[in-house]
């Protein structure tokens, strides 16, 4: 098992990031490896499952997923099937009085067979720039549409 930690501040608060980067419709905005996610329900809850179509390491991979804990605004877990099997647990703490959020991201990569075991720095390696890219993309969005939404430039200066 590998571990992977990734975290990023967002000057939004915890509700607003948690609510942003768990609503499962806006993942295609900033996960840089999504081509397609199919999933049941309308809202992300405990138990929740869907399918992930990714391309990582050169491939187009299939992953089913399931929501193994949601913990609003506090934390959820995701189990990934398939050979690239992981643990992805994100928690969100307050930060900066509240008006600032501390996301991290801790994946426990789970490769099955010998032969992808051997493949595990590789798939570490890119799984943590992927993470790192991802996540700034979200934190940009996040506090782009912020500023939007009070009446500011992407630059931060009044309209």
């Amino acid at each position: 098992m590998t571990e992977i930690t990734t975290t990023v501040q967002i000057d939004r608060p915890r509700s607003e990031v948690f609510a942003y980067l768990t609503d499962l419709r806006n993942a295609p905005e900033w996960s840089t490896e999504l081509l397609r996610r199919t999933f049941d329900g309308e809202d992300v809850e405990l138990g929740t499952t869907g399918v992930d179509e990714l391309r990582a390491l050169g491939r187009v991979l299939v992953t089913p997923w399931e929501v193994t804990e949601y913990l609003p605004p506090e934390s959820i877990e995701i189990e990934f099937g398939g050979a690239l099997s992981a643990t992805s647990r994100f928690a969100f703490e307050e930060a900066d009085s509240g008006t600032s959020t501390v996301m991290t991201c801790v994946t426990d990569l789970h490769l099955k067979g010998p032969i992808l075991r051997m493949f595990t720095p590789l798939v570490a390696m890119d799984a943590r720039r992927a993470d790192e890219a991802q996540f700034r993309r979200a934190k940009q969005i996040i506090e782009s549409r912020a500023g939007k939404a009070e009446g500011r430039t992407e630059q931060g200066r009044l309209k």
